[in-house]
């Protein structure tokens, strides 16, 4: 997949980021190989590309697939089981890709887990992390702050709260 210049991207572990420049480089003396520059919040990165062009970076997500993540995050969260290691291999299954309606099934179902039962700490992680994940793409996608796409999600999850009370 080619990225333009200027092209808002995910990385799985950095986050939404911005392409600067794409270019060949010498890293540690080996063979010059492809890489995109890449402007994630407060790191400048460098991604490299495989011998087909392919990369761990993916475009944003369409704009369109926010419908999808207001419906997922109004609706009532699915259980998660009550053993902790099953609990976890199901997260990292669902979370393998990081694909936007991941991270919002992710976020409803562990923060209302939570609410029931207090999070260790690999869950607590998990749930900040998704959730800045998920605010961070969600602004790239609304080409808003953070802090108001925070506020949007935070309100369809009420949304969904309200819903589960007068069940």
């Amino acid at each position: 997949m080619h990225f333009e210049i200027g092209e808002s991207v995910v990385h799985p572990v950095h986050g939404v980021g911005t392409i600067k420049s794409f270019s060949k480089r010498l890293i540690l003396g080996e063979t010059a190989q492809e890489y995109y520059q890449v402007i994630t919040g407060k790191s400048i990165i460098w991604v490299p590309t495989n011998d087909q062009g392919s990369t761990v970076l993916r475009k944003v997500a369409p704009k369109a697939s926010l419908n999808e993540c207001r419906g997922i995050l109004r609706h009532q969260p699915v259980p998660l089981d009550r053993n902790r290691k099953i609990r976890e291999l199901e997260l990292a299954h669902l979370l393998k890709d990081k694909l936007l309606p991941a991270l919002c099934t992710t976020v409803r179902d562990l923060r209302a887990h939570s609410r029931q039962t207090p999070l260790g700490r690999i869950e607590s992680d998990l749930l900040r992390k998704t959730f800045k994940a998920l605010c961070d793409e969600w602004a790239a996608i609304e080409g808003v702050s953070a802090v108001i796409a925070l506020g949007e999600i935070e309100s369809l999850l009420g949304e969904g709260d309200k819903k589960r009370e007068v069940n």
